[in-house]
Parts: structure tokens; sequence; C-alpha cells
């Protein structure tokens, strides 16, 4: 039976998709690709990284949860993934290879039972956080969902402030 928690993860991922949607809008191709100072990423890399890493679908490694006993998720933080082929990108392109992304992620998540959510995965990354090394599938996603993608939905608005738009 699908969970009120799965179908809440997924509302709230769609929520983010909304909102990151609205931050691009009306957004150029050249504010897209500046960066807003020295060592901040462009609007089309935190997008690029938003994509994840080439040939990998996102929805894939959430699915080790489900398929092996406690998966070790290797996060590594801060790769924007802006590989020559994204840099070629356009912006309604790089916003679509979210979009897919999470998408995927939305559907999968939406469909899982409690007992599914409760399984859980080693994310060394997590170790230092309140969620620890060993969060649930739910709590993962979560983490996602409400930090990450609103770290960088968050950070995307600054981008727009700071060009002035």
């Amino acid at each position: 039976m699908v969970s009120v928690a799965a179908t809440s993860l997924r509302d709230a991922l769609e929520q983010k998709m909304r909102e990151l949607g609205d931050t691009l809008e009306g957004m150029t191709e050249e504010d897209a690709a500046r960066r807003p100072a020295d060592g901040e990423w462009s609007c089309k890399e935190m997008l690029s990284h938003l994509m994840g890493d080439e040939g990998e679908s996102f929805a894939a490694g959430l699915h080790r949860f489900l398929d092996e006993d406690t998966p070790l998720i290797g996060v590594v933080a801060g790769l924007p993934y802006y590989s020559p082929a994204r840099q070629v990108m356009s912006l309604s392109e790089m916003r679509a290879g979210v979009w897919r992304q999470y998408e995927e992620v939305a559907e999968f998540i939406g469909s899982l039972s409690d007992e599914q959510l409760a399984r859980k995965g080693r994310v060394p990354l997590l170790k230092e956080t309140p969620i620890g090394e060993y969060p649930t599938l739910g709590q993962w996603t979560g983490a996602i969902i409400n930090f990450h993608l609103t770290d960088h939905i968050g950070q995307m608005g600054k981008v727009r402030e700071a060009l002035g738009k």
C-alpha cells in the first residue's frame, strides 16, 4: 500500500521543481552561464549538478535501497558534472534534463510503502549530520528535497538578484 509519507515526499519534490522553474523563468542564456562571483557556480553549473553524473539515473541509486541490504551510497559533494557536452546545452535543455531526473524520482518515491521508505542505506557524506550515516530511504529523499534542492534553488535566486533580474 502506498504510504502517506511517500505521497508527501512526491508532492514536496514536485513543488521544488515548480520553484526551480519559477526561479529560472525569464533568465537568458547569458545570465544562466554567468558566474555571480569568483568561485561561485553559474545557474547552468547548478543545473548540471542537479542532473547528476552523465549516464547515471538518480532514481536508480534510490532503487538500491530496495534491491540491496544497506547499500553504500557514495555521494561526492561539490561536483558540477559540467562536461563539455553540457556546456553547449541550452538553458531549456538543462531544465528539461533536471526535470526528467526528478520526475523519475517523484514517480518512484510516490509509489512506495512505509516499509520500503524505512529501508536503510549507508551515506558516509551524512555521518556528521543529524540524519546520520545510515538514513532510511525516506530520510535520504527528504534530505535531497528539503536541503539539497532547496539550497540550490536559493543559490539560483541569489544569482538572479546579483544579476539584477
